[in-house]
């Protein structure tokens, strides 16, 4: 008995040894300079011009990836990471930290974007895809529906159920009273990777992603800049207009975006467009 009573600590520290390989085994022996941690890491796309990025190091330590607005882009020892439209032009820091706990950020470095591939599902819902392009898809109002504009519960209604247009309301009327008097009846806006265009005349840009506010609720989220859908405001915040949307169906003919209210979280704006040809 004595004989395994002084055996198990050794097994024990023998078993804890083996297991103990984490990123510790990454991290530099010593302090790495911010001119080493630089020098140390290039951007490399799969093809030139290619959105799909993998940083190679060398020599190899566990770092973290960031953009210059400081998004944590990816981490490891072979860290990879995708660039979605509508960026063209991305600046990349990289961190690691050191055996004695410290951290040491490297300058940035950057790369152009021109070719877009692998991108997630909803791309082609969204812009159309045709003979592997993304193309550029135009919407107005989906009058086919009961309520094609209006309110409703934030996280679960798909469409208005609260009031709306056109019924309980007329679209041209609620546009012109909200400042936007363009975007009633027959208005539209177009959607494609390289920009957005409104019939009320206004241009922006548009960055789609597949995270969601609610779980298991809507596809995606729409972000845009520069201008905003049809009747993108939200009435009850004072018709402040609202950029960033969740998008609840797409499926190339039909696109429901909805946006939360300000003052009151569990209502939400609701927005159907059907794609048309122009």
């Amino acid at each position: 008995m004595k004989k395994i009573l002084f055996a198990l600590p050794l097994l024990f520290a023998m078993i804890f040894a083996a297991c103990d390989a984490t990123i510790d085994d990454k991290q530099p022996a010593a302090s790495v300079t911010a001119d080493e941690l630089t020098n140390s890491f290039e951007l490399v796309a799969r093809s030139e011009g290619n959105n799909n990025i993998t940083v190679a190091l060398s020599p190899v330590h566990y770092v973290k990836v960031y953009s210059s607005d400081n998004t944590l882009l990816a981490e490891g020892t072979n860290p990879t990471f995708q660039v979605t439209p509508p960026t063209t032009d991305l600046s990349v820091y990289i961190t690691v930290i050191n055996q004695d706990g410290s951290i040491t950020k490297s300058s940035e470095k950057s790369i152009h974007i021109s070719e877009y591939t692998d991108l997630p599902a909803i791309y082609e819902q969204v812009f159309g895809l045709e003979n592997g392009e993304y193309g550029t898809t135009v919407w107005t109002w989906d009058d086919t529906l009961t309520r094609y504009w209006g309110n409703g519960s934030w996280g679960s209604d798909t469409t208005p159920s609260w009031w709306g247009a056109p019924d309980g309301a007329d679209i041209n009327e609620q546009c012109s009273g909200k400042g936007m008097p363009n975007d009633g009846t027959d208005a539209w806006f177009s959607l494609s990777l390289t920009g957005v265009e409104t019939s009320r005349g206004e241009t922006g840009s548009v960055k789609v992603t597949e995270e969601t506010a609610v779980a298991g609720w809507g596809m995606g989220t729409m972000t845009f800049t520069g201008t905003v859908p049809l009747l993108g405001v939200l009435p009850n915040d004072g018709n402040q207009r609202c950029y960033t949307y969740q998008v609840l169906q797409a499926d190339g003919e039909h696109l429901v975006l909805a946006a939360q209210s300000i003052g009151n979280s569990s209502e939400g704006w609701f927005f159907c467009f059907k794609r048309i040809e122009r």
